[in-house]
């Protein structure tokens, strides 16, 4: 009798174990918690935590205050008022390892926009582009062969270029006769400059900020050999990859910054020239009938 007992006990003790790890509906061995997603953290949390790599102007730590500075600063930390969340700068990292940090986990969200480029869609998502950066040509400030943009496409010409960057794609498709010289991913982004000013290099494709940066401390050595923009690409905040919700909620919130004036501001405030960043236009026009008429306002 006791030895049925026993049996009975035991029976229902593996029963209770194996309910345990069962989801109603769903097959033994699946565990009932599931992994808290990014944007579930954020609504418990009430808080973005930001990862951030320096880009000047578009995020910058001001020197005498040691605060974050720039437009994706303020878009951020208005994003954060139409949402009612606190935005927290949590990491800043290098350009090499941004990406990496934001697919672990690190932080929540990429803050500091980046180029929407398609390596770094297989690791992570993209918000909707903040404002579009035009790129171009750098060559040594003696060159004397080149007049034009065109004009690189000839096998006699090579480029120094960040291996997975924007410029790395469009060599290929624009100046498929000129040679490429491609840096690892990890390498600073000095480098292309200092390719191109010790002849490793004849030219560079760069925003017309990075140029900016590196002549400050290298002035008079470097040009931009055209002014018209070789390329366009637009810059976004990194997200969680396939987080649909924290997607949905940033991208809500970015239209109604975008619609009431504020990322637009942003670049306008901290643009060095109105051929630096080229903000969205406007998605509608108001019909000039729709005016208020006098005596009616």
């Amino acid at each position: 009798m006791n030895n049925k007992i026993a049996v009975i006990s035991l029976i229902v003790a593996l029963l209770a174990l194996v309910a345990g790890f069962v989801r109603p509906g769903g097959n033994a061995g699946t565990e009932i918690a599931k992994k808290e997603t990014v944007f579930e953290r954020v609504m418990r949390t009430h808080t973005i935590r930001c990862g951030y790599a320096v880009w000047n102007p578009v995020l910058y730590k001001d020197v005498e205050t040691d605060k974050v500075r720039g437009i994706a600063h303020d878009v951020m930390e208005a994003l954060g008022k139409k949402l009612d969340l606190r935005i927290e700068w949590a990491e800043e990292t290098g350009w090499s390892t941004l990406v990496e940090g934001l697919a672990t986990g690190r932080y929540d969200m990429i803050c500091n926009a980046l180029g929407v480029v398609p390596p770094r869609a297989k690791a992570i998502d993209f918000s909707a582009p903040l404002f579009y950066v035009p790129s171009y040509i750098v060559v040594r400030a003696d060159e004397k062969r080149l007049a034009h943009n065109d004009d690189m496409n000839d096998p006699a010409y090579s480029f120094s270029v960040l291996e997975g960057e924007a410029s790395s794609f469009l060599i290929p498709k624009k100046f498929p006769k000129a040679q490429e010289k491609q840096l690892p991913q990890n390498t600073d982004f000095a480098l292309v400059f200092q390719d191109v000013e010790t002849r490793k290099a004849d030219a560079t494709i760069v925003s017309r900020s990075d140029f900016v940066e590196y002549e400050k401390t290298n002035p008079g050595k470097l040009r931009i050999l055209d002014m018209h923009p070789v390329d366009v690409y637009a810059a976004a905040f990194g997200l969680p990859q396939g987080d649909v919700a924290m997607k949905t909620m940033i991208n809500t919130a970015l239209t109604a910054l975008f619609i009431d004036g504020t990322i637009g501001e942003a670049v306008r405030a901290y643009a060095a020239s109105p051929d630096e960043f080229f903000a969205p236009v406007t998605p509608y026009k108001i019909p000039a009938d729709a005016a208020p008429e006098k005596g009616n306002e």
